[in-house]
């Protein structure tokens, strides 16, 4: 039996008002983590704080990592910003913290992997590192809506799924190692209890290059990817792609669970679902780290919906190139599908999810596409 062939009678319906949303929320992510902080002097005594090198605490805020002064400066500035929540000062900050770094593993693979498919070499997506540099210095909320915009923008013709789907072998093998041990491996070590507020804050600032360490491994992969490119079978990438968003899913429902539970059980007063994930104008002045708080709630809120809005977006893509346009009710059902998902295990783990089912689908409609041609 010929697989299914893939209809590409209609583009994705509605395609710029997608992007205006995105625009949107990335607007909106400029205006909650940069514009309002400054209008109301937020968070408090922050600027002090890094200009004087101590904490609101009393304890030391270290100065000095590299000698470059321009980036101990801005490292100090990002330090002070994340410590209250490893070191516990500030317990639902912690739990915001865990949930947010770890969903956003899948965001920084997946990323990757569409930067990384030939049918998306030619274009901006593949820059990731600079994106993540840009994302690490002013939001995520700022600038992956931005990519979100480019990706679905080239996306949106009928014509971008009939080919270019794989993923060359050597960026394939390399996401998960690389995802694993440039970025998982220290976010997990800033959470890990008994570190020096010292060891803790050196790690703090080499953790915030690792979204841009995480393409090491495919700079080194890009110099045997196109040699690589169609000596192979256009589906050998899956096996490497489905262990990954496997891989992906399963630390999302983790950490996922494990934030749940914590915050759940904790016998703090001030911890609850509404302290952790949503951001309150009642708090963000009580003092510096409840301003930071509200600012990383909102920098998570966007991010959060990078991962539900493209994986709804992509189910809907499916079910149009296999029916010639997806009705109501296929959008009905795929918000269902995405909202039980992150519901169940996180942003992260829906964003997994969809893909892994997303890829198996696309790979089996361009076979059909290229059956129908040698015919």
């Amino acid at each position: 039996m010929a697989p299914p062939s893939l209809n590409t009678r209609v583009d994705r319906p509605n395609n710029n008002a997608l992007l205006v949303l995105f625009a949107a929320l990335s607007a909106l992510g400029l205006y909650t983590m940069r514009i309002s902080p400054v209008l109301n002097d937020l968070p408090v005594g922050f600027l002090d704080v890094v200009e004087t090198g101590v904490l609101p605490n009393s304890m030391s805020l270290k100065k000095d990592y590299t000698g470059i002064k321009l980036v101990d400066e801005t490292l100090a500035l990002l330090v002070g910003a994340f410590v209250y929540g490893p070191t516990i000062w500030n317990e639902p900050f912690y739990w915001q913290q865990i949930h947010f770094l770890s969903q956003i593993t899948a965001l920084i693979a997946i990323m990757n992997v569409e930067a990384c498919r030939e049918r998306n070499r030619g274009s901006w997506l593949k820059y990731t590192a600079v994106y993540s540099f840009l994302y690490q210095n002013i939001g995520g909320a700022v600038i992956v809506p931005i990519w979100m915009i480019l990706f679905h923008r080239i996306s949106g013709p009928k014509s971008y799924f009939q080919t270019g789907r794989a993923v060359p072998l050597p960026y394939a093998r390399s996401i998960l190692p690389g995802t694993i041990i440039l970025y998982l491996i220290p976010t997990i070590a800033l959470f890990v209890p008994g570190k020096s507020l010292a060891t803790l804050q050196n790690l703090l600032a080499f953790w915030q290059f690792t979204p841009v360490l995480v393409n090491i491994p495919l700079w080194f992969a890009a110099l045997s990817a196109s040699s690589a490119t169609g000596s192979k079978s256009k589906t050998a990438d899956l096996p490497h792609l489905k262990i990954l968003y496997a891989f992906l899913f399963t630390f999302c429902v983790g950490a996922h669970w494990y934030t749940i539970r914590g915050i759940s059980t904790s016998t703090n007063p001030a911890v609850s679902f509404a302290s952790v994930f949503v951001p309150s104008t009642y708090t963000w002045n009580k003092s510096m780290d409840w301003g930071v708080l509200y600012i990383f709630q909102w920098d998570w809120i966007v991010c959060g919906l990078m991962n539900i809005l493209p994986a709804w977006i992509a189910v809907c893509d499916v079910l149009r190139l296999q029916k010639g346009g997806a009705t109501l009710e296929n959008w009905l059902e795929g918000f269902i599908m995405v909202m039980t998902l992150t519901i169940g295990g996180g942003p992260g783990a829906a964003l997994a999810a969809v893909w892994f089912w997303r890829e198996q689908k696309l790979a089996t409609l361009e076979g059909g596409v290229k059956a129908k041609k040698a015919q």
